[in-house]
């Protein structure tokens, strides 16, 4: 697994920002993600469809933010896995605004929150 996080350090992931801002940024997306995700669920108990549906676009927009900071062409194993997540996400969030199929939602809200933690479990230096 440590040559795989090496390969993926290698990556273009930072491009013109220092490592810190890189991930700092990252760590804003994934707490933007996750806090959208999980307030859609609430707002879809409360049957506050509308506003469920604005949380679940705004975590569909960042999700595909992350998917533009990933470099699959160099990034090996770790960018495709990263890469499968968000658009599992996006799916999720896709059905519930088009169609107000949930039933993925709670599993992207898990995917989210299994993501955040990871990152904030990174050194920065590996980010």
């Amino acid at each position: 697994m440590n040559k795989k996080i090496q390969e993926y350090k290698k990556s273009n992931l930072r491009q013109k920002s220092t490592s810190k801002d890189s991930y700092d940024i990252i760590s804003e997306l994934l707490a933007g993600l996750n806090t959208n995700l999980k307030e859609t669920l609430i707002f879809m108990e409360k049957n506050k469809i509308d506003t469920a549906k604005e949380k679940a676009r705004k975590a569909e927009s960042i999700a595909i933010a992350l998917q533009n900071c990933l470099d699959i062409k160099n990034g090996g194993e770790i960018a495709q896995n990263l890469n499968n997540c968000y658009r599992h996400i996006r799916i999720a969030t896709k059905n519930y605004v088009e169609k107000e199929k949930a039933d993925l939602l709670s599993n992207a809200h898990f995917v989210s929150s299994e993501l955040l933690e990871g990152w904030k479990g990174m050194n920065t230096s590996v980010a």
